[in-house]
């Protein structure tokens, strides 16, 4: 099984800086990962402080401490470069949500704590969470569509939730899911635009509530959302 891959390092620490001159011990494999990372942390910064249509590669490059020609030995684009970001920060997202839910013992516990766990993230690393919630909605046809897919492929988490209604209840349309993780994104996304985004944990008892009325009713999600509060 490939490695998963590690999140962008974050902001401009000493992991953005050069690598020292002369013998450092690193082989040429481990200098070029180390460029690679520098450069997906630098994609995040940069296009969080200025917005993906005004980053340039070389404010990209500038910040990794790394040359142009370096970024593209990666990266073809700065498009490809957001993806690959977008990836990396992806993966380490999947794995700590499902680590979160991992505790529960009962799906709507589930439900409550990788919605925590994911406001949680993002209102500890507000870079990330502009890189990740807003600009991928106007930056390139491709990356929004990334975005969505990522999105929906929650979609069979939530879908779980149709077995906890009861005998007789009417039928959920299809698109219930997709709805409900729009409306999700759209809540989390607004309050980061706004600046908000050390305040994401104060929506858990809303975006509790919303997501799970669907399934276990209108009643048990109120009581599930306070006390989630």
């Amino acid at each position: 099984m490939p490695a998963e891959p590690s999140a962008p390092k974050r902001e401009g620490r000493a992991e953005l800086g050069p690598l020292p001159g002369g013998h450092h011990g690193l082989t040429p494999e481990q200098v070029a990962e180390s460029q690679r990372e520098r450069l997906l942390a630098a994609v995040v910064q940069i296009v969080a402080r200025r917005g993906y249509r005004a980053a340039t590669i070389t404010e990209i490059v500038k910040a990794a401490s790394v040359s142009t020609r370096v970024f593209y030995v990666n990266f073809d684009t700065k498009e490809e470069g957001f993806l690959a970001a977008f990836e990396a920060v992806l993966a380490h997202l999947e794995g700590h949500l499902a680590a979160a839910a991992r505790g529960e013992d009962d799906w709507p516990a589930e439900v409550v704590a990788a919605l925590r766990a994911a406001l949680e993230f993002f209102a500890a690393e507000p870079e990330l969470a502009h890189f990740c919630l807003v600009e991928p909605l106007t930056a390139t046809p491709a990356i929004a569509t990334r975005l969505r897919e990522a999105v929906l492929a929650a979609v069979p988490y939530l879908r779980a939730g149709r077995a906890r209604r009861p005998a007789g209840a009417e039928a959920l349309p299809d698109s219930t899911e997709d709805s409900l993780l729009g409306g999700l994104l759209t809540l989390a996304s607004r309050a980061v635009l706004a600046g908000e985004a050390d305040r994401l944990p104060a929506l858990l008892p809303d975006l509790v509530e919303f997501a799970l009325a669907p399934y276990i009713g209108a009643e048990a999600a109120r009581h599930l959302a306070a006390q989630a509060s």
